[in-house]
């Protein structure tokens, strides 16, 4: 027996240009409930119309605060209050929306993608809304959010029937079976439920033949991808999994520690997908780790094929030689994202565990320089364990590589992380209630740290106002270096396509979304998808 569900996507207001991306995720799972002849439909609510949730005079006395005006914490509040109010309007209105369309087109469950921080909380009362009006109607959650959080999600709501970890690709499939047979959750893997007081977690699995992953994008299936409301970057995955177990990080724990890798012809297979569909030509790798080896082999096969596509990617110092970087050029690599963290190498090893060696860092960066690759790199600022000594190395191993652009991270303690399960070891004091707050803590990446609300938590003795305000300082010193911050590899590729400079770019789009400017944001969509239509691409080729 076949079913029929509705694939959800709503986080409230965006806090970034990468709001607007398609979801890769949801795409997946899409495309694993067809190939078993299930139907779903993709209600993705985060395109620019979200942007009317913020009214501009709400923005503009934002943006006023960010410029550093006094009594900015109280007039903070005054400001949320109201957004939230507006977003919970509106939250009302999409669950009235979503439960018609689900009776509408006889809809045996939901599935809806978990966000941290205020998407979480807004996901929650969406759920509820829908519950409200469907009570017997099943919701699934799923996503990064629920990797992370996983059983503490059911001590803040009871609202989701299960939850899915992990990989969605077969439980996805399994849940729509067992909804459609009307039967119990215990068989199906990688998930989490109640059953009365106590919760269940079934045995989790990992997809060994990633052929069995890949996205759809068809409007049929995704009808927001239709127009110019999602800014047509999509996400492609090469691999999953990571070796490196750097301390800050859980992905390890999430997706394992070994690569396990799609063939270089079934991403072909998905970027060729993707221009029929939309005709674009620009990607963001999105996997969190990429062997070297398949980044070189996907590059050969896209020259050889004249695919004609431009893509952002994520790598480690580790993976890649010097005789790649040309390759990486030529296939349309447009930039790269290196996480460096620290520039001390005893640092390095002892509290962040990144797997590198500063010297093989520095001379990577210049390589990719050199051959025309945008080159970011990541720093952690103020770390833990950071000293006068550490700060000095790290400001001066940036200033002698001079990336093209610096993205400095201020600090936070994840979950399933070496930081989140040993704090002590690496000078971290969590609150008790630290990581339930962190559910709910959105790092709203268009405006500085100072102006987050703050975590429950102390590094080097130093609580979050203050943690916060060294790292936006440090930012600003390579500002003032003449070198480039806060700037990602994917959106110093969309930039390009915008015809616009990466700091006016970059200082453009956080204004838009602070002021809450839909005709502005929209028009950079508009232009980026434009510009990154196959045709375009020929006639620019043939230019040069």
């Amino acid at each position: 027996m076949k079913s029929r569900s509705l694939l959800i996507n709503y986080s409230g207001y965006p806090t970034s240009l990468h709001a607007f991306f398609p979801d890769n995720g949801l795409a997946v799972l899409a495309g694993s409930l067809k190939s078993q002849g299930h139907a779903t439909r993709i209600l993705d609510y985060n395109t620019i119309d979200v942007m009317d949730l913020l009214p501009r005079e709400l923005g503009e006395r934002l943006y006023s605060l960010r410029q550093g005006n006094e009594g900015r914490s109280g007039e903070l509040e005054r400001i949320r209050v109201e957004i939230d109010r507006i977003q919970d309007e509106d939250i009302e209105r999409k669950a009235s929306e979503i439960s018609a369309a689900a009776v509408r087109e006889k809809a045996g469950f939901i599935g809806m993608k978990l966000w941290t921080g205020k998407g979480f909380e807004n996901c929650i009362k969406l759920a509820n809304g829908i519950k409200k009006r469907l009570p017997h109607l099943p919701i699934f959650g799923g996503g990064p959010h629920v990797d992370y959080f996983r059983e503490r999600i059911y001590k803040v709501t009871g609202v989701f029937d299960a939850l899915a970890v992990g990989e969605g690709e077969e439980t996805i499939v399994a849940l729509a079976e067992s909804v459609a047979a009307k039967k119990g959750y215990g068989a199906v893997p990688n998930l989490i439920f109640r059953d009365g007081a106590e919760i269940i977690t079934t045995r989790e699995r990992r997809l060994e033949d990633l052929s069995l992953s890949f996205p759809v994008y068809d409007a049929e299936t995704y009808p927001a991808l239709s127009g110019n409301k999602k800014l047509k970057m999509f996400i492609s995955e090469f691999s999953r999994g990571c070796p490196f177990k750097c301390h800050f990080c859980g992905h390890s724990m999430k997706s394992g520690a070994r690569w396990r890798c799609k063939t270089s012809e079934h991403i072909l297979k998905e970027f060729r997908h993707v221009i029929e569909n939309h005709g674009t030509r620009i990607f963001r790798n999105g996997d969190s780790n990429t062997p070297g080896f398949l980044i070189k082999d996907v590059a050969e096969k896209i020259i050889s094929q004249g695919l004609g596509i431009e893509y952002a990617l994520i790598s480690h110092i580790n993976n890649l030689d010097q005789g790649s970087f040309d390759t990486l050029k030529r296939s349309g690599c447009f930039s790269i994202f290196f996480g460096i963290e620290s520039g001390n190498q005893k640092h390095l090893d002892r509290y962040i565990n990144k797997g590198l060696n500063l010297e093989r860092a520095k001379k990577t960066i210049r390589d990719c320089k050199k051959d025309g690759l945008f080159t970011v790199a990541s720093f952690v600022y103020p770390p833990p364990g950071g000293t006068e000594e550490t700060d000095c190395d790290t400001f001066a191993f940036i200033k002698e590589t001079r990336p093209d652009a610096v993205y400095v991270c201020a600090p936070i303690v994840s979950p399933r992380s070496e930081w989140g399960d040993f704090p002590e070891k690496y000078g971290i004091e969590l609150s008790a209630k630290y990581f339930d707050d962190l559910m709910f803590f959105t790092p709203a990446l268009c405006l500085p740290p100072t102006l987050w609300r703050p975590l429950e938590y102390r590094i080097n003795g130093r609580h979050f106002s203050e943690i916060a305000l060294e790292s936006t300082a440090f930012a600003k010193r390579l500002e003032d270096e003449g070198l480039l911050t806060q700037v990602m590899d994917d959106t110093a590729l969309v930039s390009r396509h915008c015809a616009m400079g990466y700091l006016e770019f970059r200082d453009k789009v956080g204004h838009y979304l602070i002021i809450g400017d839909r005709e502005s944001m929209g028009a950079i969509i508009e232009k980026i998808n434009e510009s990154a239509r196959l045709d375009q691409y020929a006639v620019a080729r043939a230019n040069n």
